[in-house]
């Protein structure tokens, strides 16, 4: 067990398995439900997804550590790879990039697919190895992120699943992917930048944020990048047409608002302030992909397979919700309720 986790720390896992493959893989179950296609008979090729994501995501978490590991010590930013030996680095590496090539094995009679997974790969390896280093050369950098965390997997995911399930994408669904994966993964990584610019400053770090003031990161993020994202969505969220989709979302927005009034929590585009939260970024975890398996459960009663799965892989996300949600309904409502009867 201690051994697990001191791997789960390496590769980040924390980082990227509950925070960003739930969306993804929320996408491949949409797709589904859009093709009309049942998620059962489509299982070896969610497999299939689910290890390649995972090595393209452990592949960016050690690249990274790797080329980083200096200025995250000046700046005293945690690093697992920093103290490691060569030997360590290489076989970690080695151990990593080998599954990644029998992924592409896989991948060779699907040309577009292919280019699309070798491309994520190579986006985080310019992203973080010099001299390139697109980390320390300004919105290149953010553009790089926004891409090998959001875009590219996305995409690869819907044309994976497009592929299997034998049928044609609409290419609307196709642009409508692509613009919000975008859009979210630039807010994302625009926040991010915002919040690790003070580490960035004294590692000497030349990251976006650091090269532009603070105001045109919010109001890139704000008035272009936010507005193209919620569009996109809502244009996604049309091509279900089903109610459940509508009253998942509220449900979200609901909550939000209530831990803003009740709690003081701030909801926030971009600038982060100390007690907040990104806006919508729970919705794309828990209720995105659920939607999505309810509409394969009510297609074929066999697809609540998958959603156990997600509970057992995402309960700590589903817990932190339903948590909030019962302070708020046993306590905090009530308790206004009561002061103005009084």
């Amino acid at each position: 067990m201690i051994q697990l986790e001191k791997l789960a720390a390496v590769i980040r896992a924390k980082d990227w398995w509950v925070y960003k493959l739930g969306a993804i893989l929320g996408s491949g179950y949409a797709t589904s439900a859009i093709l009309d296609v049942s998620l059962f008979t489509l299982w070896p090729a969610l497999i299939f997804l689910l290890i390649a994501l995972v090595l393209d995501a452990t592949f960016a978490s050690i690249i990274n550590d790797i080329c980083d590991a200096e200025e995250d010590h000046i700046s005293g930013k945690t690093n697992y790879m920093f103290g490691r030996s060569p030997l360590f680095i290489t076989s970690v590496l080695i151990a990593t990039i080998l599954p990644g090539l029998i992924v592409l094995v896989f991948l060779r009679h699907t040309p577009l697919i292919l280019g699309i997974y070798v491309s994520n790969w190579l986006v985080f390896a310019l992203y973080s190895i010099p001299p390139i280093r697109l980390k320390k050369r300004g919105f290149w950098g953010v553009l790089a992120i926004a891409l090998g965390e959001s875009f590219l997997p996305h995409l690869f995911a819907v044309l994976w699943i497009g592929n299997n399930a034998h049928k044609p994408l609409p290419f609307i669904w196709l642009i409508l992917i692509g613009v919000w994966s975008l859009a979210a993964g630039l807010r994302s990584i625009l926040w991010h930048q915002l919040q690790d610019i003070e580490n960035d400053l004294g590692a000497g770090v030349n990251t976006f944020a650091v090269s532009n003031s603070p105001l045109t990161l919010q109001r890139l993020g704000k008035w272009i990048v936010f507005p193209a994202e919620v569009i996109a969505l809502m244009g996604i969220l049309f091509f279900f047409h089903h109610p459940l989709i509508w009253i998942l979302l509220s449900v979200y927005l609901i909550t939000e608002y209530l831990r803003h009034y009740f709690w003081k929590i701030n909801i926030i585009i971009v600038k982060p302030s100390g007690n907040d939260r990104l806006a919508l970024f729970e919705y794309y975890d828990i209720f995105y992909p659920l939607g999505a398996i309810y509409l394969a459960i009510e297609k074929d009663p066999i697809n609540l397979i998958f959603l156990g799965i997600y509970v057992i892989f995402y309960s700590s996300r589903i817990w932190w919700w339903c948590r909030d949600a019962r302070g708020l309904l046993t306590w905090d409502i009530p308790a206004y309720y009561r002061k103005l009867k009084n």
